[in-house]
């Protein structure tokens, strides 16, 4: 095996483990899949890939706000206050980025806009705010660990009133191990030397 085709195939065992890593992957985290009409919402009590609470989950085409991410977005104080969870495979031990763009409700008070996001059963931290500006919305970002098999969960919380806050836009993202990050570095390196010594040594130089 060539230097270059060795550099190759270490850049590809570096980009697999990153990738047999990741094993998790949220199933409709803009709400796109589910077909609703322009301008419209409903209450269903599933949305696909989630599971929703005692009083379902309210899917919004673009009304009472603009989407964050395509032109589909939730709100879980449907009749009342409800829940959107999702039974997620993940690596054991495995960091993972939690995204999601939260954006409270116009007009309406923090204490009714709020919601909180569970992982594994455990509080992460809750969401309000209020605002006067149209679809006002804000990307989070909070690392969790695998556990073979987790739950995601985002809850209505606060003034149960049929207004609260909008969700868009959840992803789940590996975070590469220092290992592989390392691994990866060094196969650039590699490519960068090699190429450097066929530069210096011309097209005569055989490699072996």
């Amino acid at each position: 095996m060539n230097k270059l085709n060795f550099v190759g195939a270490f850049l590809g065992i570096a980009f697999a483990l990153s990738a047999t890593s990741a094993g998790a992957a949220i199933v409709n985290g803009s709400f796109e899949d589910n077909l609703q009409a322009a301008g419209t919402w409903a209450i269903y009590p599933n949305l696909i890939g989630w599971t929703g609470g005692p009083n379902g989950i309210e899917l919004r085409n673009n009304v009472a706000g603009t989407a964050y991410d395509g032109v589909n977005f939730i709100e879980l104080d449907t009749t009342a206050n409800s829940i959107a969870t999702q039974n997620i495979v993940t690596g054991i031990g495995q960091t993972y980025a939690l995204s999601f763009a939260y954006s409270p409700r116009t007009g309406v008070a923090d204490g009714s806009n709020g919601i909180a996001v569970y992982w594994g059963g455990t509080l992460l931290n809750t969401y309000t705010g209020t605002t006067n500006a149209n679809s006002a919305w804000t990307v989070y970002t909070v690392n969790v660990t695998g556990d073979g098999s987790d739950s995601l969960e985002f809850r209505a919380v606060g003034t149960s009133d049929s207004y609260g806050g909008s969700l868009d836009a959840v992803m789940l993202t590996a975070v590469p191990e220092a290992s592989t990050w390392a691994m990866m570095i060094l196969g650039f390196f590699g490519v960068g030397f090699v190429a450097y010594r066929r530069k210096q040594n011309g097209p005569a130089l055989r490699m072996a």
